[in-house]
């Protein structure tokens, strides 16, 4: 199902205004905990006045509000609707295949070995069931899909990877790791949180069997509330760990026990859903899909490009790679100073980055302009020679 949701043409900087935390910082943690539009306040704002002033009368609408969103959520990463799920959390997501898929004790799995906590302990959690963790290799910060197909053999059951890696910055092929797993009949989970947002994707293209993302990072939502993904053909063979009134077929039928789990992602909704969590992402997403999520890359992509050029000015070593096609929002660089020290000296001049594996980790969106990049840098520079 492809993107209909169609982009404006406004330019990229009259979207500023959205942001009122220009006015504070200069804002360049993405890649952490965004700030949220005022869009995403007003959503929360309104659900919340609903609620006080009318109880549950609204609920109907406030259901048609789920759904659409649950509609513009699929058409974000090129999904059916039904194969879409809210979740909590990535680390959720990520549990529902961790738990609920049918493994045997031998079966492997393949995850790269500096991924971010929330895709390595779920299957790490799956030790106790006799499974055996396989880790691919770093290589300069980089992931070779040859190294993930020389662990494959006949009892891997699925390969986990991220988008993006939020260390280094490093965006891997997704498409031809899918079309390995595809090929070779492997299961295959991507961790989107460090791309959904900034980077298309497209999970029939890309050959993905799940996915899980939520929105307080690049999808410029409030923390509590993403999507998980999973492809129709194989929502029953994951067994629920969780399972409530929502997961079963006749939802509202209360006065009949009737057990039977809905057959694709939503029998993973077990209960009833944070309208106000929902609401805030959707408003989030309806932002996303309004800019363009191309525009969105191409804007960013070039403030990386800037990132770059001012960082080797300054002899400053780049832990991202340079090539557009092999990164995304996260640019890493390290130097001659304390990154954590310059990182707390930005912070208390108004400039707001992050450290991660020891270097400092500038993440744009698109919003942010060339005059944040170059403040940045020249706080820097002061730092530095501050001492």
């Amino acid at each position: 199902m492809k993107n209909k949701y169609k982009s404006n043409s406004e330019p990229l900087e009259s979207y500023r205004d959205e942001f009122p935390v220009i006015r504070n910082y200069v804002y360049l943690d993405h890649a952490g905990i965004a700030p949220v539009s005022l869009r995403v306040k007003r959503a929360v704002e309104e659900f919340i006045s609903e609620a006080t002033e009318f109880g549950a009368f609204n609920y109907t609408s406030w259901t048609k509000r789920v759904e659409e969103i649950r509609e513009k959520s699929a058409a974000l990463i090129g999904a059916k609707p039904q194969e879409v799920a809210f979740v909590k959390n990535t680390s959720h997501g990520i549990s529902i295949v961790a738990q609920g898929l049918d493994w045997k004790e031998g079966d492997n799995l393949i995850v790269y070995e500096r991924e971010f906590p929330s895709n390595i302990y779920p299957w790490l959690n799956l030790k106790k069931k006799g499974i055996e963790i396989r880790f691919v290799p770093s290589r300069n910060g980089r992931i070779l899909v040859e190294d993930i197909e020389g662990l494959i053999d006949s009892r891997t059951r699925l390969v986990t990877i991220s988008s993006v890696q939020f260390s280094s910055g490093f965006r891997i092929d997704i498409k031809s790791v899918g079309e390995l797993c595809r090929r070779k009949g492997v299961l295959f989970f991507v961790d989107a949180i460090q791309s959904l947002g900034v980077v298309p994707m497209d999970i029939e293209e890309f050959h993905v069997d799940f996915l899980s993302a939520d929105g307080h990072k690049w999808l410029l939502s409030p923390e509590g509330t993403g999507i998980f993904y999973c492809r129709e053909e194989i929502a029953e063979r994951i067994n629920p760990a969780l399972v409530g009134w929502k997961s079963i077929q006749n939802e509202s039928d209360y006065d009949h026990i009737d057990f039977r789990l809905k057959t694709n992602a939503l029998r993973f909704e077990e209960g009833s859903l944070s309208f106000v969590g929902i609401f805030a992402f959707g408003a989030a997403v309806d932002l996303i899909l309004e800019v363009g999520i191309n525009r969105i890359e191409n804007r960013v992509l070039e403030l990386g490009d800037l990132i770059i050029k001012e960082a080797q000015r300054r002899g400053f070593h780049i832990r991202t790679p340079r090539k557009r096609e092999e990164r995304a929002g996260i640019i890493s660089i390290t130097g001659s100073f304390d990154p954590i020290g310059v990182k707390d000296k930005l912070k208390e001049d108004g400039i707001i980055i992050n450290v991660r594996g020891g270097a400092i980790r500038v993440s744009p969106h698109f919003y942010n302009t060339e005059h944040d990049i170059l403040i940045l840098f020249n706080s820097i520079d002061e730092v530095i020679k501050s001492g």
